[in-house]
């Protein structure tokens, strides 16, 4: 039987097609490993591409009324942006977006006014155009919350968050897009008030993902040991909450799994002075917070001086799938990798769009980046 030139053009057609359809498919369910990039340690020389980073969010940006700037001092402003570029020429297959605000930054509540946001939305996109950046990310922190009398805040902050993220996503849009893709995200909350203030659902649409920020489930806060981010409450219901749960407070309000990144810290914390007759592990007894701006307990120094040191016994709660540390006087919470094996399937099982890690520097060289990126796409 002949076959016509315009059936074998079809069927050729076709084929293609169903080729990018299965490339765009697979291409959808490849998971994300995002990180923080702290801009006040020294980051230029970070090598990135060992880790198989897909975003790295340059954190922070300030603002000042509606313009962000790296730093006040001129000089230190423009090392800080020739920094950026350096890490960029080295970490070409990374992409790099704008963080701007953090914890207890001020100025989104002014910027964000309805008679403001234009000049301050034209900002940021002009540091993603000067740096060739790919990306924004919004770390207000949070609106309608003065961050326990910290920042500014208002009622309408709650609305005004919504529209500044939709400007930013039709600006970023109208960007000549130059083989790349341009990302917008933000950094979310992990209690039920935070979708009292922020329209979650409605700013879904506008944005690539969402940093879910669960992690700090207790911390120097506390005069009781702890984990900082358990997976799941552990069997005798002591955890207060735990990541399933601030997951699933999104997913029950029909968020889409696809753009959540589960937060994942390379910080830990610790109690000195802990002691427990009832417990020998101390898990959940009274102890004297460390002050962890002035000791390091970040993955990094865990795995350098305190792993099978100093007679730290590790141990393992396989309820609540996370780590911790004890010698019989000091108790520390942390990340390790049979926890990162329980959140990796948990994000594979939930079809979450991967992960988030504050904050890079934390990190040791082969440690919970390096496992993340190595196993997320297995």
């Amino acid at each position: 039987m002949k076959i016509s030139l315009y059936t074998k053009v079809f069927l050729a057609i076709l084929v293609i097609g169903m080729g990018f359809y299965y490339y765009n498919l697979n291409a959808s369910d490849k998971k994300i490993t995002s990180v923080y990039i702290p801009l006040w340690k020294d980051f230029k020389d970070l090598n990135l591409h060992d880790k198989n980073i897909d975003i790295a969010i340059l954190a922070f940006a300030k603002i000042d009324k509606t313009n962000v700037y790296f730093d006040l001092d001129p000089a230190k402003n423009e090392i800080i942006k020739e920094n950026i570029k350096k890490l960029q020429a080295n970490n070409k297959k990374t992409s790099f977006i704008l963080g701007v605000g953090g914890y207890k930054a001020d100025g989104f509540s002014d910027a964000s006014l309805d008679g403001n946001r234009y000049n301050f939305t034209e900002s940021m996109i002009a540091m993603v155009k000067e740096l060739d950046l790919d990306g924004i990310d919004i770390d207000w922190e949070y609106p309608a919350f003065d961050s326990w009398n910290t920042t500014k805040a208002r009622p309408e902050d709650t609305k005004n968050f919504t529209s500044l993220m939709k400007e930013l996503d039709e600006k970023l849009d109208r960007l000549p897009r130059k083989n790349k893709n341009y990302y917008l995200t933000f950094a979310a909350g992990n209690e039920e008030w935070f979708f009292k203030n922020v329209e979650v659902k409605k700013v879904e649409k506008y944005v690539d993902f969402i940093n879910v920020m669960s992690y700090d489930l207790t911390g120097t806060w506390s005069d009781t040991t702890g984990y900082n981010s358990n997976l799941f409450i552990d069997k005798h219901k002591k955890s207060k909450t735990s990541v399933d749960r601030i997951i699933r407070l999104y997913l029950d309000r029909n968020v889409d799994p696809s753009k959540l990144l589960l937060g994942i810290p390379a910080y830990s914390y610790g109690w000195e002075k802990v002691s427990s007759d009832a417990n020998k592990d101390a898990s959940f007894s009274l102890g004297k917070p460390i002050n962890i701006d002035k000791v390091d307990l970040s993955y990094k120094t865990i795995k350098e001086k305190y792993l099978d040191q100093d007679g730290f016994n590790r141990y393992f709660d396989d309820t609540a799938k996370t780590a911790y540390l004890y010698d019989g006087d000091t108790f520390i919470t942390y990340e390790d990798k049979e926890a990162l094996q329980a959140k990796v399937k948990y994000i594979k099982d939930k079809k979450l769009a991967g992960v988030m890690v504050w904050e890079y520097a934390q990190d040791s060289d082969d440690g919970i980046v390096k496992y993340l990126s190595d196993n997320l796409n297995k």
